[in-house]
């Protein structure tokens, strides 16, 4: 039983997390920002996609503001597929922190808002894996 207990500790005291929580990797997030205004986060925890339906998305809508440049990030728990970020208008797609034709992910990326209105977030992993991920939207400047 005295072993038990020994091995018990070492591996809870030396074994490292399995991930991180929502709110940690919104901290993380925040960390890294430099020169940007913090304004809303993001929390996602999907599971993965079941075969024949589509991949899980974690939806948000926004009034983002003309003339204003706000940066959109993402950081993932280390267990978690390869987050994706993208922001929609009416018309569709305006910018994503992932390239599909290069297969490149970004940390983060800038966008310029040309007229004021609602804007829909969209957070999702690569290939439907599960995962988990804060997302950040941030002021940059005001045009």
């Amino acid at each position: 039983m005295r072993r038990f207990i020994l091995v018990f500790i070492v591996i809870v005291k030396f074994y490292p997390a399995y991930s991180q929580t929502t709110e940690q990797l919104v901290d993380i997030c925040v960390d890294r920002m430099e020169d940007v205004t913090y304004l809303r986060d993001f929390q996602v925890e999907l599971e993965a996609a079941q075969p024949g339906r589509p991949e899980p998305v974690a939806r948000y809508s926004m009034v983002l503001n003309k003339n204003t440049l706000y940066r959109l990030s993402i950081c993932n728990a280390e267990t978690s597929g390869a987050g994706i970020i993208k922001v929609f208008d009416n018309r569709g797609l305006l910018a994503s922190n992932y390239i599909s034709e290069s297969d490149t992910h970004y940390p983060f990326f800038d966008i310029q808002i040309q007229s004021t209105g609602v804007y829909h977030i969209f957070i999702s992993f690569k290939d439907g894996l599960p995962g988990r991920a804060a997302g950040i939207l941030s002021l940059v400047k005001r045009l």
